[in-house]
């Protein structure tokens, strides 16, 4: 099954953060995942994805 990828959810936790720490990507991790994203959190692929896109959307 595919997963739907969190974009609304990663625009909206990005808006007005140019930088996060370590502790805010564990926190946006774990949010994810109570949001049925497990799928995406809960491996290293999933995880790079998200990172990807974050730092290709993130306000420079």
């Amino acid at each position: 099954m595919k997963v739907k990828f969190p974009t609304k959810e990663l625009k909206a936790w990005l808006k007005g953060r140019k930088s996060w720490n370590h502790n805010e990507w564990l926190a946006l991790l774990t949010d994810l995942r109570t949001k049925s994203y497990s799928a995406l959190t809960d491996n290293q692929a999933g995880r790079d994805s998200i990172g990807k896109f974050l730092e290709a959307n993130r306000s420079k």
